[in-house]
């Protein structure tokens, strides 16, 4: 059987193509529109609700919880919870406290422009600059409604890190030691660091196997994992950080995001792609390698496992399908460019990440749920101190950074809560039998919640009186209260 030249491992010479001025135009121009995406998307940073559960919870480390054993931020949540995303919180939270939401904006965009040029400089390294900027313009479309001012989009980033990593110890035989800093970094910063330290350990293996390793080589790579593992444990959360990622993926009854994706569907339609090309490109080469079996591998896990790891599929595919696009170019006699990208190059990408950075502050807020909040600011701020208000998980986000004072039953930040609070909280948004019974529990007076959702209806069907109203949100008081 023929063996195939492995894209990853060679450098022809580039060739003008059969569209020479398209091959010079299309990448610095696409380069600009992607440019010109990300600016805008900075100019939202809070377009998720997380960023202000995220923010609060940050200025609660600041000013006095434990690392070991954090606090609450309401009555309503009593789970032993271990924090996965401490470091990120507090940074964000000092940045607003000392450059306000520009601080912010600026944050977001060096946060996914970075993302970007880092994806673009991996998927180049095995691609042609046109076929580079592509598939990270698929890459970002897809990542589009993941992308928001949340610790999260670092995990992004250090997934490129990994691949980089192991791509370079595929190609030289170096050990990438520097990863095992990178884990206890990423272990600090959010959750889905379990999911770097399973890829080291898949793609050791492969490299590995591919490299046919001598035992002392194996022992070598396979620590690089295991250095990872415990780096992670020995961060302040210390092996606790292990239980609360078993708990989170038990979530995904109550939050969208841990849940199985639908791959057919418009919002999937990026990462589907990359996913039936990548299969296709390699069934139909000869002498495919273990690497290349083991990228397949984690793209196809990370893409059926759940809606949050749809992001870290995306990058994992488009590696796939630079590599092998490159390969059937070979195959077919075409002289492909896979050089590393150049001086020039590397300028051109770092002016436009700049670019960003420097031209979102400059833009006008968008997307800022805690203007819909704003209207009811008076009527809160009559509240006293530790008053519960119900509300939902998007507008007790905004509440917990605005309000910090009342006492926010649900709010969003699912770690805090026990399985049975999350059970009751949920079936008392759905009305379900007992959510009477939750509502007393709350011991809550006071409600703002969206207009539409049955709850509120509910509430007023049973004599809480609408005391203010917007297009989007109503104030509600009980009776006795009102």
């Amino acid at each position: 059987m023929a063996t195939a030249p492995d894209p990853g491992l060679t450098h022809p010479k580039q060739t003008a193509g059969r569209f020479p001025l398209l091959a010079v135009v299309w990448p610095p121009l696409a380069g600009v529109l992607v440019a010109a995406v990300l600016a805008t998307l900075a100019s939202r940073p809070f377009r998720a609700f997380d960023t202000y559960f995220h923010l609060r919870f940050g200025d609660e480390f600041r000013n006095g919880w434990s690392l070991a054993h954090p606090g609450q931020v309401s009555t309503a949540s009593t789970n032993d919870w271990a924090p996965t995303q401490w470091l990120p919180q507090i940074g964000m939270s000092w940045l607003a406290d000392v450059f306000g939401d520009p601080g912010l904006v600026v944050l977001f965009a060096a946060l996914v422009s970075g993302f970007t040029a880092a994806v673009y400089l991996l998927v180049r390294r095995h691609a042609k600059p046109g076929t580079a900027v592509t598939l990270t313009a698929v890459v970002l479309l897809g990542c589009l409604p993941s992308l928001s001012l949340r610790p999260q989009v670092l995990s992004y980033v250090f997934l490129v890190a990994v691949l980089a990593s192991w791509d370079l110890a595929r190609r030289t035989g170096r050990l990438p030691w520097w990863l095992v800093p990178l884990a206890w970094l990423w272990a600090a910063s959010h959750g889905m660091w379990i999911l770097g330290v399973g890829a080291s350990a898949v793609l050791a293996v492969a490299v590995c196997l591919e490299r046919r390793s001598t035992r002392p080589e194996v022992l070598r790579l396979v620590a690089i994992p295991a250095g990872m593992l415990l780096a992670a444990c020995v961060t302040p959360v210390g092996p606790r950080l292990v239980s609360a990622i078993l708990l989170v993926n038990a979530r995904g009854d109550h939050f969208v995001e841990w849940r199985a994706p639908e791959l057919v569907t418009l919002a999937a339609a990026p990462v589907t792609v990359l996913l039936a090309l990548s299969v296709l490109l390699l069934v139909r080469r000869d002498g495919v390698r273990p690497y290349d079996i083991a990228l397949l591998g984690l793209g196809c896990v990370f893409a059926i496992y759940s809606n949050r790891t749809l992001p870290l599929a995306l990058v994992v595919l488009a590696l796939v399908v630079a590599r092998e696009l490159t390969a059937l170019r070979q195959e077919r006699g075409t002289r492909a460019d896979t050089r590393p990208a150049g001086r020039r190059e590397l300028a051109v990408v770092a002016a436009l990440a700049v670019g960003v950075v420097v031209l979102a502050p400059a833009l006008p807020l968008r997307d800022v749920p805690a203007d819909e909040v704003r209207p009811f600011a008076g009527l809160l701020d009559d509240l006293p101190d530790e008053t519960v208000v119900l509300t939902d998980r998007t507008i007790g986000a905004v509440l917990l950074w605005t309000d910090p004072g009342l006492d926010i039953p649900m709010h969003g930040y699912g770690d805090v809560y026990t399985d049975a609070e999350l059970n009751a909280y949920d079936d008392l948004f759905l009305l379900e039998p007992g959510w009477e019974d939750t509502l007393g529990d709350l011991d809550t007076h006071v409600a703002l919640l969206p207009d539409d959702i049955p709850l509120a209806a509910a509430l007023e069907e049973r004599g809480w009186s609408a005391v203010k109203k917007t297009n989007d949100l109503v104030y509600l008081t009980e009776p006795r209260t009102g």
